[in-house]
């Protein structure tokens, strides 16, 4: 039986940010699946907020690339 693999609704692929001179996120890859609930946890200043940021396309990665619906983020507009 052939298996077809879903597109991960959201999708980050190897991206880093840089806020200044300070690297805040730094090849990171992460998918989430649609219908899934997602919890994202960590100390204060470890990048969670950077990382919502570009995954919703408010702050541009200076690496790598999001995806949505497997279109890049950039794609849409």
């Amino acid at each position: 039986m052939n298996e077809v693999q879903a597109v991960p609704a959201l999708r980050a692929e190897n991206i880093g940010v840089r806020l200044g001179t300070r690297t805040v996120l730094d090849g990171l890859s992460v998918e989430f699946e649609t219908g899934r609930i997602t919890a994202l946890c960590g100390p204060n200043g470890c990048g969670k907020s950077t990382l919502l940021r570009s995954l919703g396309g408010l702050l541009r990665p200076s690496t790598g690339q999001v995806w949505l619906d497997g279109r890049p983020l950039g794609g849409f507009g």
